[in-house]
């Protein structure tokens, strides 16, 4: 794992190469700076900051570390529990997502109904989130059926806002409905692993928590949900203090 509170320092260009080693270790393994440089259409100077801000001298010195994750991989091994905790919360919430956190409260608070959607493990986390908003007083409505016809929900609701859970933030037809959903006029607020996705490029608001991902049998996405559901239960509870707020100044 990388240490987060580097991670944090990275810019929007650094942050692409940093997603490109993490997500291509035993490739970057055996390519240069340029090489790294070409692949994510940067220059070499950015790939070497980079490398730098992460903490280590130089990309031999990255590249030990890097050996070492893959090492583990293949050991079958995945993250403890503790690891992942110690890899997302130790960072400061406050710092990193205050504003965007009191963008979508406002943005989910002020909607006539907050539609919560995802594919896979990610669909069971939104499920798990319509029900959460819904139990503190949200109006919600959790869509599993990826090919439902959003379109009926547009003429019941015209102020919706969409929030769209995805670790890789590529899936093909998670991003159709996105865009089905956008053309409809919805508001997308998404929670992703990185910032730099399709998903998160499509969204009005994202929130990213770049944890290291984790692959058994190197295809089987296994990366933590535990930051999803840490941002879901915030956004959640702070909606509710904030629609009781606009009760109170109504009354």
């Amino acid at each position: 794992m990388f240490n987060q509170e580097n991670v944090k320092l990275l810019t929007n260009t650094e942050l692409k190469v940093y997603e490109y080693i993490v997500q291509h270790t035993q490739k970057v393994i055996r390519m240069s700076v340029r090489e790294i440089a070409s692949e994510t259409h940067v220059s070499p100077a950015t790939v070497t900051r980079t490398i730098s801000k992460l903490g280590f001298e130089n990309i031999w010195e990255c590249k030990l570390h890097l050996k070492e994750m893959d090492n583990r991989k293949h050991n079958k091994k995945v993250f403890e529990t503790s690891e992942i905790v110690e890899e997302f919360f130790s960072r400061s919430m406050q710092s990193e997502y205050e504003e965007k956190i009191q963008a979508a409260v406002e943005m989910i608070g002020n909607s006539d109904v907050a539609l919560f959607f995802g594919i896979g493990t990610s669909g069971l986390i939104a499920a798990y989130a319509s029900r959460q908003f819904s139990n503190l007083g949200q109006s919600t409505f959790h869509i599993q059926d990826p090919y439902y016809p959003f379109h009926l929900i547009s003429r019941q609701y015209t102020n919706t806002v969409a929030i769209v859970c995805s670790v890789s933030g590529e899936t093909e037809i998670m991003l159709r409905k996105v865009g089905d959903l956008k053309s409809l006029g919805s508001k997308i607020i998404s929670i992703t692993n990185s910032s730099t996705n399709s998903l998160a490029r499509q969204s009005d608001i994202n929130f990213a928590y770049h944890l290291t991902p984790e692959y058994v049998d190197e295809e089987v996405n296994v990366t933590s949900q535990l930051p999803a559901v840490f941002l879901i239960e915030t956004l959640a509870r702070r909606n509710y203090n904030y629609m009781q707020q606009v009760h109170n100044n109504k009354a």
